[in-house]
């Protein structure tokens, strides 16, 4: 009887036949496949760097979504007024990797152009800070040139007009820096009862009692001959806009009472032109005492023909030599009884004078002047020699130095005509020899009168309007 094998024999047997055939079939796979065909080791793949930087810019978004916001107070809208548009707030900085910054900078170092070439420093900066030429030249220089136009012939005691140098003594040369102080003693021995009978080149002029030092003095003097105002000449001179106006106060005030009343003209040889300007001027706040409970200035004055004080188109009368001085006059009215004593008193009999011809002017043929007369209303101008243009172009420069003032009380307008006829008999002078003119005037007069009128602001008195 023949037996079957059972299953788990045949299983044994394929097992066995499976590991004797393993090895050989293993063998015959490894010799197929050369080593050179294997895929080479993973290694890390070239970058991206622009995807890279989207990647974090996305990462770094939605980390500042996650944040939690602090809250923005809550803004009111005032009650009458425009609402404002809240500011935008600066966007932050985004911080960039160090490897995408240089790359950065290196591009924009290439493409960049190159910086301006810096500005070498100014070898005048010291100059520049200063104000003036007054600020190169000592306080002592400054002051002597002062002193020197106080006394041109040596000192003099302003108490008892003693002169003699045995009786003054400089006995503070430093005072000031510069200025000095002397005692006279004469009024020293006679029981003066001041300070002894001590006096400094200021004592009893206009600048008695300064405070300003004596180079913004010089300054403020310079913007006054130069025709500017006193708040431009203060911002100049770095003071104050009340002191320069004070000083020039006191200076048109001297100049107004040492105008010349001398004649122009003294004969037949001479020719005098005579004319009459109208200047807008009217009442300005407390000038000459005047009380503010009154009805407003009017300005823009548009009205044709002449004018009188209380219409407020101030007439100015005037007499000029030919190729030589002026002599302007502020009056309430232009009449034939108002310029008649000035034209005496300025012109000689005999002497000829070139007017228009209006009806005021015809007396002068029968006071002994040869008078000729110009028919502006005909278009007649100049007839040969006769004319008054001089007369008419003056007119033009007092209209201009007027209009840098911006307006001026008609209370005031003598000071300021007055400053204007100083400066044009002086007009072939330069700045220097003005200026020393200037203040050889105004230190001979009375300082004390004027600072009192100009202080109780009663200027008025100094410059009465005739008519």
């Amino acid at each position: 009887m023949v037996r079957t094998p059972g299953l788990g024999r045949i299983v044994l047997a394929l097992a066995l036949l499976a590991i004797l055939l393993l090895p050989q079939s293993l063998e015959r796979h490894t010799e197929m496949w050369d080593p050179r065909l294997m895929p080479p080791a993973r290694c890390r793949q070239h970058r991206n760097p622009r995807r890279n930087l989207e990647r974090w810019l996305r990462r770094w978004a939605r980390r500042q979504r996650q944040r939690p916001q602090p809250k923005r107070p809550r803004r009111r809208r005032a009650k009458g007024k425009r609402p404002v548009s809240a500011p935008v707030r600066a966007q932050s900085a985004l911080p960039m990797p160090l490897h995408l910054a240089r790359r950065k900078a290196k591009a924009q170092r290439a493409t960049a152009t190159p910086p301006p070439p810096l500005e070498p420093p100014d070898p005048l900066a010291d100059l520049r800070a200063r104000r003036g030429w007054v600020d190169c030249i000592l306080r002592l220089e400054l002051w002597r040139v002062l002193v020197r136009i106080r006394w041109p012939h040596g000192p003099r005691c302003p108490h008892c007009g003693e002169k003699d140098p045995q009786y003054l003594e400089l006995i503070d040369p430093t005072y000031r820096d510069g200025l000095g102080r002397w005692q006279c003693r004469v009024c020293a021995e006679a029981g003066d009862p001041g300070e002894g009978g001590t006096f400094t080149p200021l004592t009893g002029t206009i600048l008695d009692g300064m405070r300003v030092d004596i180079r913004t003095f010089w300054l403020i003097v310079e913007g006054f001959v130069e025709g500017k105002a006193s708040v431009e000449t203060a911002e100049e001179a770095r003071v104050n806009r009340h002191t320069s106006d004070r000083l020039f106060r006191l200076l048109r005030a001297a100049i107004y009472q040492t105008r010349s009343t001398e004649p122009i003209a003294l004969g037949p040889e001479d020719v005098v032109e005579g004319d009459e300007v109208y200047i807008t001027a009217g009442l300005k706040g407390q000038a000459g005492g005047q009380v503010l409970d009154r009805p407003p200035r009017r300005r823009g004055l548009k009205r044709r023909g002449r004018g009188t004080w209380d219409s407020d188109k101030v007439p100015v009368f005037g007499l000029l030599r030919r190729d030589g001085e002026v002599r302007l006059f502020v009056l309430r009215n232009v009449q034939t009884e108002t310029i008649l004593p000035i034209v005496k008193q300025m012109v000689r009999q005999g002497a000829r004078v070139y007017t228009d011809n209006y009806s005021i002017y015809h007396f002068l043929s029968q006071e002994g002047y040869q008078h000729a007369t110009v028919n502006h209303n005909a278009g007649e101008y100049a007839r040969g020699e006769v004319h008054c243009n001089t007369m008419e172009c003056t007119w033009s420069w007092l209209r201009q130095m007027v209009r840098t003032y911006r307006g001026i009380s008609k209370v005031y307008l003598p000071l300021y005509v007055a400053q204007f006829e100083f400066f044009y008999n002086r007009r072939h002078k330069n700045t220097w020899n003005r200026t020393l003119d200037l203040l050889a005037v105004v230190l001979q007069v009375d300082g004390k009168a004027l600072q009192e009128c100009v202080e109780g602001r009663h200027l008025a008195k100094v410059c009465p309007v005739a008519g």
